[in-house]
Order: structure tokens, then C-alpha cells, then sequence
């Protein structure tokens, strides 16, 4: 007991230890500056005989509790009131708001809990949950339970182990955290890992996840630019630019990094020889139109352009095939209009082969290179009259590697059985990300193919400055394709627009960096050379402002619904 009887509130305590209703409502009090000392004060009190241990459990949890509580709310008031101060709105963006409300919606309940035995995490979790506008029947639910758990653990163990529980709390602070994420991380991998494998569905998500880890063409971006990044750094001290590509394509914003719109590149392009290659007709919907209005203009469009269904919806500002939509009635256009606000393109749908085609030219060069050609094949099953799609699904090689996103996509129609030799498309747009395959064919490349392309491109270089990007092109066979003919153009990527054969099933990741490398090195020689004749380049921090604008851009509120 000497070390409690230093303490300097211990002698107020031994004063008022006559007085138990006294007593317990100080160390309730005491809670809101040292949880952890009120209640080890409490339980060698209840051990002295001075008050119930039950009494002593209650007070601290009280005390625990309206702590918490006012944490919370202080939280609210701040957020209520943060317009005043200017330092907060900068540290507190809509952006982060929006993001901490979407954490405490999925993960708030197991957080809060979680939060209540880590040390160093109670103060700016309660406060942020209070911030964000998470709801307060739900905090004050989840840490009633947590407290409940906590405070007799920590009363009583004071009371059974007296002075000895400093020594084991100071054992639990050191050693909490590292137990914790031990703790976690075992359960992931019983409920990930090892539970799953017990069924031949989970076994074959597992391969899923498996052949994701193992194929680099399906890692993230962040896991696969590190050496692209070291070579742009190159090429920027070479040119002693720090941003020489974003001048690549002089009349798009920043050359095409993010945000461009596809609708207005399209509309720089002229097609001398349409016969040969051609943009695919379509119609720009402006942002915020109300729904008649946009349904009128696509249905007047079509009847214009004499076009029948089905044709394509895509967001104007749309990546990675989000919100990409063939529409083949009426009532899937008014559904997919009524999704989607944004500014948007409705196009005309065009059958046959789809390639991404990479095309640049230098102004110093005569004439231009074609540097990727690929084919972007979409995926389809085959049924046999007794597999369900689900097992169709996980029984493909390739279509397995995008389990998960073809269940969810698809999770009505898992359990419908495909008649014998009946052909069910998983994915009509070449996009990788939605389960296309893309595949080298730049074998394929043909002087016909090449002069086709330069007398389009060309004209592009000579009247708007566009030097440097892909194509995503449609063509009715191989044969046109070689040809030169028959070519149609869906849309232009610019810097951002990859060599796609590097995506090629099996292509070896070093090649494909070498490749993709050698098309960021184009586009800072490119972009170096239009920048040495007036044109502009983009300041690192604009780009960056663009990337984070691409980040929290909402793609879509019409992405995962089915237009039939």
C-alpha cells in the first residue's frame, strides 16, 4: 500500500471513506481525468471494506461512460461550429468527412469496441465519430457493452490483486496493441483462409484470390508503378522538367492524366477517309439535366442518326469501364438516365473486334509510330444443361480469376442453370478491370493498317496539337483490320492510355515494365519537344489536384445496376 498512499488524491479518499455515497461519486469524477487510476482506486477501496465492490463497478462505469459520451459530443459541437475556425476547415475537409462516415457506417460498431482495450485510440476515435455524424444510439449502445466488459475487469482486478495491478496494467499497455493485431490477424485468416477451404466454393475463391496475388496484371496500381515513377523522375532531370508528358497532347488538360472529358476529344476529330476509319457517332448529355429533357435529346439523336437499339451509355468522365452500359431498350435508357446525373455520352453501338491501338508522333518525326496494338476479348461461358452459372463461374480458368466481382454482379441469376452449348457473355465492353482479356497482336500490324491510322492521326497533330495516346477501336473482322478499313473509333485515352498488351495473359512482368516505361519516356520526349515550341506543361501540384479530384469523384451511382 505504500505506493496507493503517495498517491496525492489518496488522502482525499481515506478523508470521505466514512462516506460511501461520497466516495463512489468521486471516483465516477475521478473517471474523466484517469480511467484507468479511478478505477484501480475504486476496486483497493472496495478491498478496505470502504465501499460494495458491486456499488464500486457501477460508479466507475457511470463515470466511464458519460466520459465517453461527452467525447462524443464535443465531436458534434465541432462539427456544428467548425465553420468559425479556418484551421479546422483545412484539417477537416468534405472529403475526409464524407470518408470517416463511410468507416463508422461499415466498421463503426466493431471499431468502438475494439477502441475501448487499445490504449491510445478512445480520445480520436469517440471524438471523430461525434464529427462525422455517426449516430449516437449506436455509439452509446456499443460502448455501454464495452464498458460493461471493462470496468469490472479493471475494478476487480484491483480489488483481488491490490497494488499489483499497476504492474499488469502497465504489462497490458506495452503489450495490448501487438496482442490485438496477433488477435485480428488470426482471425482473418481462420475466417479467410481456413474456413473457407472447408468448401469447394471457398477453395475455389481462395484459387481466385491466389491467381490474383500471382498475376501482376491484375495488381494494383500502387504495386505496379514504382518503376514507372523512377522513370518519369529520370526523364524529368533529363529534360529539367519536372512534368514534361503533361505537354504531349497540347489541346486535352494535362494531356489526359485524369478528369478529361471523352466527349470533347472526340470532338476534335475529323475523318478524312471515313470509309477506312471513323468516330462512332454519338451525343454529349450535359450535367444536371432533368430526365425528359435527356431522354428527348438521345431519342431526337437516334432518330437523326438513324440508329436503332441497342446503343451505348457511358459517364462522360467515366475510367475503367464504370457506369459503361449497352442499352437496348427503352426502358434501360430511362433507367440508366435516371442513375446517372452526370455529364454523359450516349453512342452508337458498333459490332465486330475490339483493339486498343497506341499511336504518337513527335513533332520533329515524319510520321508516327504504332507502338501496342491489342485485342480486347470479352469473356463468355459455355453452359453444359446441368452447372449453374455460379459453378460455371469457378470452374473457368480465366473467369475465376474475377470471381468475386462476377458474383456480385451477377447474383441473382447465380443459381440458374445454362441450357447445353447456351453462351452467356459475363462482360460486352473491353474493359480489364470488368473481366476482358487483352492480348498482343501487334504481329498483326500491316503497312495498310499503319497508313490508315497516320492519315487520321496526322491531321489530329496538324490542327490540335493531339501526339501521344490509344485508341479504343472497333473493327468488323481481322481482315478489315489488316486492311486498313472498317475502323471506328470509341474513344481516345491520352498519357494515361497503357500499351494494353502488356496485359496480355502470362506476359512477363519485366517486359511489361520495360514496356510501359518506354511509353512514359515517349511521352516526356514528346511533351518536351511541344513544351520547347510554346506549348504548356501542368505544375506538379495541379496534377496532383486533379489525381486527388479523381479519387473522390463519384464515378457513378449507375454502375452496378442491370440494363438487360
Amino acid at each position: 500500500m505504500e505506493f496507493i498512499a503517495s498517491l496525492p488524491f489518496w488522502d482525499v479518499i481515506e478523508n470521505v471513506a466514512t462516506k460511501p455515497w461520497l466516495l463512489l461519486a468521486l471516483f465516477a469524477l475521478m473517471t474523466y481525468f484517469s480511467e484507468d487510476m479511478a478505477c484501480i482506486g475504486a476496486g483497493i477501496a472496495a478491498a478496505k471494506g470502504w465501499i460494495p465492490l458491486p456499488a464500486a463497478v457501477v460508479a466507475c462505469g457511470v463515470g466511464i461512460w458519460t466520459g465517453d459520451v461527452f467525447l462524443y459530443l464535443s465531436g458534434r459541437f465541432a462539427q456544428r461550429t467548425g465553420a468559425r475556425w479556418k484551421w479546422l476547415r483545412k484539417m477537416v475537409t468534405p472529403t475526409r468527412v464524407a470518408r470517416g462516415k463511410s468507416f463508422y457506417d461499415t466498421y463503426g460498431s466493431f471499431w468502438l469496441f475494439l477502441s475501448r482495450f487499445a490504449p491510445g485510440v478512445r480520445l480520436p476515435s469517440y471524438i471523430a465519430a461525434g464529427y462525422v455524424g455517426w449516430s449516437f444510439k449506436k455509439f452509446a449502445f456499443w460502448l455501454l457493452i464495452a464498458v460493461t466488459l471493462w470496468a469490472p475487469f479493471l475494478v476487480g482486478g484491483s480489488y483481488w490483486a491490490g497494488e499489483k495491478v499497476f504492474h499488469y496494467l502497465s504489462f497490458y499497455e506495452k503489450w495490448a496493441w501487438p496482442i490485438l493485431i496477433a488477435l485480428i490477424l488470426a482471425l482473418l485468416l481462420i475466417v479467410k483462409v481456413l474456413l473457407p477451404s472447408f468448401t469447394w466454393r471457398g477453395r475455389r475463391l481462395l484459387l481466385s484470390s491466389f491467381y490474383r496475388i500471382r498475376r501482376w496484371e491484375f495488381w494494383p496500381i500502387w504495386a505496379v508503378y514504382p518503376p514507372v515513377f523512377l522513370a518519369v523522375l529520370w526523364q524529368a532531370l533529363k529534360y529539367r522538367h519536372l512534368t514534361p508528358f503533361t505537354a504531349s497532347n497540347p489541346s486535352i488538360p494535362q494531356s489526359g492524366i485524369a478528369m478529361e472529358s471523352k466527349g470533347l476529344i472526340l470532338d476534335l476529330f475529323t475523318s478524312p477517309h471515313p470509309e477506312k476509319m471513323r468516330v462512332a457517332q454519338y451525343l454529349r448529355l450535359e450535367e444536371n439535366e432533368d430526365l425528359k429533357t435527356r431522354q428527348s435529346a438521345v431519342e431526337s439523336w437516334m432518330a437523326h442518326s438513324q440508329l436503332d437499339y441497342p446503343i451505348v451509355m457511358k459517364p462522360d468522365l467515366g475510367e475503367r469501364g464504370k457506369g459503361v452500359k449497352v442499352i437496348r431498350h427503352q426502358a434501360a435508357l430511362n433507367e440508366w438516365l435516371h442513375a446517372f446525373h452526370g455529364e454523359s455520352i450516349a453512342q452508337e453501338f458498333i459490332g465486330g473486334l475490339e483493339f486498343g491501338l497506341h499511336w504518337s508522333k513527335s513533332p520533329s518525326e515524319a510520321k508516327g509510330q504504332i507502338r501496342s496494338l491489342s485485342q480486347k476479348v470479352p469473356q463468355f461461358l459455355t453452359g453444359d444443361g446441368t452447372s449453374t452459372l455460379e459453378e460455371l463461374i469457378l470452374n473457368d480458368p480465366r473467369a475465376v480469376m474475377m470471381a468475386p466481382y462476377y458474383l456480385e454482379k451477377y447474383g441473382e441469376q447465380l443459381s440458374s442453370v445454362l441450357p447445353s452449348k447456351k453462351r452467356f457473355s459475363l462482360v460486352e465492353i473491353g474493359t480489364h478491370a470488368r473481366g476482358a482479356v487483352f492480348t498482343d497482336e501487334r504481329d498483326l500490324l500491316t503497312l495498310s493498317l499503319a497508313e490508315t491510322v497516320e492519315a487520321f492521326s496526322s491531321k489530329l497533330v496538324e490542327s490540335n496539337g493531339i501526339g501521344f495516346g490509344r485508341y479504343d477501336l472497333k473493327v468488323p473482322s481481322l481482315k478489315d483490320l489488316q486492311q486498313g478499313k472498317g475502323l471506328v473509333i470509341l474513344e481516345m485515352n491520352g498519357v494515361t492510355g497503357e500499351p494494353a498488351h502488356i496485359y496480355q495473359p502470362g506476359y512477363s512482368y519485366f517486359r511489361g515494365m520495360w514496356d510501359l516505361c518506354s511509353h512514359w519516356n515517349r511521352a516526356c520526349k514528346i511533351g518536351a519537344e511541344y513544351h520547347s515550341k510554346g506549348s504548356p506543361t501542368t505544375p506538379l501540384r495541379a496534377i496532383l489536384h486533379t489525381l486527388k479530384q479523381h479519387r473522390s469523384h463519384s464515378w457513378l451511382e449507375a454502375d452496378d445496376l442491370d440494363y438487360g
